[in-house]
């Protein structure tokens, strides 16, 4: 007898076409089970309760609006892993819904593979976002941001984190910064570590929560 435990998913979309062919594709390509489909916040949040798969995938626009299910649902049960899936490439919403508890955020027209990509990573404890959406969410994290006591980061760290914002590889900040890749490195470590967070994008958020509570702390 086989030890396979499927994945399971549920889908909230209101346009039934896209959510009927996404569960062919979860299903036929993909070897995940769709326990269920819905079409509205309130369905989200009781399918979430009921069902509790390993992923729900919400869409943004879905009357009652995508936020306000995610919301919820993480206030629910924070452990419950919610991958939105959306037209909308407004960076400040995708920061909006990472900062709500959403482990991903995926451009609708993806491919077969980088949605495979996306749950993959969720499920071992990442996060996941749209490679050709991931340079432009970096920038508006970064744009305008002050440095706070609160964050501690230091002034070389701060610049790291800068040249992020740029699409930057290792090898190009060190360049940049005339320091050794190694360094490079050694900082990267040092911002995941004060964050508590696993990867660069994971900080990049993580930095602008900081900043939001900074200024939501002082006084008018």
């Amino acid at each position: 007898m086989s030890d396979f435990v499927p994945t399971t998913a549920c889908i909230v979309d209101d346009h039934p076409i896209f959510r009927q062919g996404l569960c062919a594709v979860l299903q036929d390509a993909l070897d995940i089970d769709v326990l269920d489909q819905g079409s509205s916040a309130i369905d989200a949040i009781e399918l979430a309760r009921a069902r509790r798969p390993d992923v729900m995938i919400l869409d943004l626009s879905m009357p009652g609006g995508g936020l306000n299910a995610l919301r919820k649902i993480i206030d629910h049960d924070p452990s419950m892993q919610c991958i939105l899936l959306t037209a909308c490439d407004e960076p400040a919403t995708a920061i909006e819904a990472m900062s709500a508890g959403a482990k991903g955020y995926i451009l609708k027209g993806v491919g077969v593979s980088e949605l495979q990509a996306a749950i993959d990573a969720i499920l071992h404890g990442g996060t996941f976002v749209s490679p050709s959406f991931a340079a432009a969410l970096l920038q508006a994290a970064l744009s305008g941001q002050e440095r706070s006591e609160s964050e501690s980061l230091t002034h070389r760290e701060m610049q790291v984190l800068r040249e992020l914002e740029r699409g930057k590889t290792n090898r190009e900040i060190a360049k940049r910064l005339a320091i050794s890749e190694k360094t490079v490195k050694f900082y990267m470590t040092n911002i995941m570590q004060k964050y508590g967070v696993k990867n660069r994008l994971e900080a990049v958020i993580a930095h602008r929560q900081a900043h939001e509570r900074t200024l939501s702390s002082r006084p008018y």
